[in-house]
């Protein structure tokens, strides 16, 4: 059972360098549990510029997945939904490369503006994640992480916790 009026949210972590290639994604699914991928870098991207601090190479090698892949099930799992993400704690850029990579139209309505998540979130919102992810122990860096907290965020916001 979906609950439609759950709030879906999306992250994308990137290389700690410019131009900020993605190298994991994670969304909000209509149930409220998490989905997340590595992602392998796509043949025009540098592999010079396609690492993570925290994730061994051999990792993202071995448990990753094709930037089409990642974008295909990101369509199937948010077809026609609204979905809120923020480039505040890792670069918006992120989502960008893995479109253009394949020029693939995304199925579902993206909103990285500050209004959309301050109605989600409230005003102060990047305290309150800040605050979570200091609660919590989880990473406001790394995709999966900041989903969640966004959903704890919302959750708290909204009288759910």
């Amino acid at each position: 059972m979906t609950d439609s009026s759950l709030a879906l949210f999306i992250a994308i972590e990137t290389c700690p360098e410019e131009p900020y290639y993605p190298i994991a994604a994670a969304w909000t699914l209509a149930d409220g549990s998490i989905k997340s991928s590595l992602i392998l870098a796509d043949d025009n991207w540098p592999p010079h510029l396609c690492y993570s601090d925290h994730l061994s190479g051999d990792m993202i090698s071995a448990m990753g997945h094709s930037v089409k892949d990642v974008l295909l099930e990101m369509n199937d799992d948010l077809d026609a939904c609204h979905v809120v993400g923020h480039g505040d704690f890792t670069p918006a850029q992120g989502l960008e490369h893995l479109v253009d990579a394949l020029d693939i139209e995304l199925s579902f309505e993206l909103s990285t503006r500050h209004e959309d998540v301050s109605e989600l979130l409230g005003d102060d919102w990047r305290d309150e994640l800040q605050d979570l992810a200091h609660e919590t122990g989880l990473d406001l860096l790394q995709a999966e992480d900041q989903v969640r907290i966004m959903q704890l965020c919302w959750a708290r916001r909204n009288g759910h916790l």
